[in-house]
């Protein structure tokens, strides 16, 4: 074999698979009258550091990272603001014990280590950031293994006893979210439970229903009213440098691809002229 076909199928094998990644790209289903909460998130999961007007992030995302030992917040979010002046300002007025004490601050931050999960493999939910733009609607980019817990939403009961959970798995070689198995009705209703009951998509939302994201809740299974500390789910939007590193994994494939076509077809030539 030619030295340079086994050095671009070494390079194939070494650096293509670091471009796949394990990303649920769908949403977690949604059910009617129902919600969802994420007590864990599973490494590789990544949350989008967006801004308020006025400032813009250092980091595209802050990713959860580390292994079955360890496991932490990445890339912690940061918003600098976009108006010249007001870093000016920030600059000229404090005092000099003040300036002493933000400079300590400041050192502080820089050198904190990310979050740190209690339960390793997982990272919780991250503090809200400086300037962050909606925390309570925070776009998250789960990953394989992820796991969601959905109630039913204030005013609605569960005719399940039974815990009623989706999990992000590898389904016939793609990954999807299984089916919950959850059904709501209002208080005060008469319903009968089965075991075989379906969820029931969304199809209206009706008041204080839709899908939402977790309460950091460390070590306990009590959930808690939707409105402490629950994240709506934005409808799932690549970030611009994720859609380009998926374009250019793309692109060296198919360049790898094909200079491996035209080594082959000069071996082959070459080989031609030889008998």
């Amino acid at each position: 074999m030619e030295p340079s076909l086994l050095m671009w199928r070494f390079f194939v094998f070494i650096v293509v698979p670091g471009c796949v990644t394990e990303a649920c790209h769908d949403d977690p289903p949604s059910l009617r009258n129902a919600m969802f909460k994420v007590f864990r998130y599973e490494v590789g999961t990544m949350i989008n550091c967006d801004c308020k007007t006025g400032f813009r992030r250092v980091s595209a995302v802050m990713r959860c990272v580390g292994d079955s030992s360890h496991s932490a917040w990445e890339n912690r979010c940061f918003c600098n603001s976009t108006s010249p002046a007001k870093n000016q300002v920030k600059q000229v007025t404090p005092a000099p014990e003040e300036h002493r004490e933000k400079k300590h601050t400041d050192a502080q931050n820089q050198t904190q280590p990310p979050e740190e999960a209690d339960l390793p493999g997982h990272c919780e939910e991250p503090p809200p950031w400086e300037h962050e733009r909606e925390p309570l609607k925070r776009v998250y980019h789960f990953t394989l293994g992820q796991t969601v817990h959905y109630q039913c939403a204030q005013g609605f009961r569960a005719l399940q006893t039974s815990p009623a959970e989706s999990t992000c798995m590898m389904i016939n070689g793609e990954l999807r979210w299984t089916r919950p198995r959850l059904k709501c009705i209002r208080e005060g209703e008469h319903g009968q439970a089965s075991d075989d009951a379906e969820p029931q998509e969304s199809t209206e939302a009706p008041p204080g229903s839709g899908t939402f994201l977790p309460t950091r809740m460390a070590g306990t299974t009590n959930f808690q009213k939707p409105t402490d500390e629950i994240a709506t789910l934005d409808t799932f939007i690549f970030t611009t440098e994720y859609q380009i590193a998926v374009a250019g994994c793309t692109l060296l494939l198919a360049s790898i691809l094909l200079l491996s076509c035209l080594t082959w077809q000069r071996k082959w030539k070459k080989n031609r002229r030889t008998i």
